[in-house]
């Protein structure tokens, strides 16, 4: 029988280096927060933000709260801190002004990027040592592990709602 997650061998290794680089994600992310003294789910929904920014689409409200696992009352209570932090600003942007986008202030765009930098230097290095074959191998197994499991979790969400079952 082949290994799996639960049985030793390459695959649970690769699941357990997938596992530890979340936590890794997780660890820097809390550094973030000590960074920009804000609660860990701020430094969450900052690093959301400028990711979302990063990639040319802005989170609005409710996909924050999507993306962060709050509740849209909790993410509105969230965004309310970090606006009068200084931190973030919602605007309307779209041709429907009652759609909003969450943006970084300039001056957390620009400590949250400074804070990021020396990482993504770091990681630039590692992916440098790989050819494209190989990267393109890894993107299609990491597109194929997050699809198992967000099919996995959507699963659980519809189980959940009520009716269902």
């Amino acid at each position: 029988m082949a290994d799996s997650l639960f049985r030793p061998g390459r695959r649970a290794r690769v699941l357990h280096l997938l596992r530890s680089y979340t936590d890794a994600h997780v660890e820097l992310t809390r550094n973030l927060a000590r960074e920009l003294g804000v609660h860990p789910n701020d430094a969450v929904a900052i690093a959301e933000i400028l990711w979302a920014e990063s990639t040319l689409s802005p989170l609005s409200p409710a996909r924050l709260a999507d993306r962060i696992g709050l509740t849209s009352g909790a993410t509105a209570n969230l965004l309310n801190r970090l606006e009068a932090a200084g931190l973030v600003a919602r605007s309307r942007e779209d041709s429907d002004r009652r759609v909003i986008r969450l943006r970084l202030t300039p001056q957390a765009h620009t400590r949250t990027v400074a804070f990021f930098v020396p990482t993504g230097e770091r990681v630039d290095r590692v992916l440098d040592g790989y050819d494209d074959d190989t990267l393109g191998r890894t993107e299609q197994l990491l597109t194929d592990v997050v699809e198992a499991t967000a099919a996995r979790n959507a699963e659980l969400r519809a189980a959940q709602r009520p009716g269902a079952g």
